[in-house]
């Protein structure tokens, strides 16, 4: 009788590192502060919800930025995400800024007529 030799191990299953096996470091933060970015601009004229997507954009790029100057990828996603956040928060700013004015002219003109009308109670 001899000795068979051990069958070797299974393999890992997939998705997994084989092991000793160097794994790349991952970025989501620089992916999702882009993501966001993009978001807050299209999304601009619902006000409330770009500028909370802006600000989570320039919170994700900065800590993406950070994660990138420790080595790992993705430094200009987070670059980009950073100043679409911040194109976002200004193009909100802008927005309402034109809405605003819009909407006290538009006040200015017929206010006036309104309370004559009124005044007059022959409208």
């Amino acid at each position: 009788m001899t000795d068979s030799p051990a069958p070797p191990p299974p393999p890992p299953p997939a998705g997994m590192p084989v092991p000793g096996e160097h794994v790349a470091p991952t970025n989501g933060l620089a992916t999702a502060s882009l993501v966001l970015g993009i978001l807050s601009l299209v999304l601009f004229f619902t006000i409330v919800i770009a500028w909370v997507l802006a600000i989570l954009a320039i919170v994700f790029g900065g800590i993406g930025m950070s994660r990138a100057s420790q080595g790992a990828p993705n430094r200009s996603m987070a670059v980009a995400g950073l100043v679409l956040g911040i194109a976002g928060i200004v193009v909100g700013i802008i927005f309402v800024a034109v809405i605003t004015t819009s909407v006290r002219q538009v006040d200015d003109r017929f206010g006036r007529s309104i309370q004559v009308c009124v005044n007059a109670q022959n409208c």
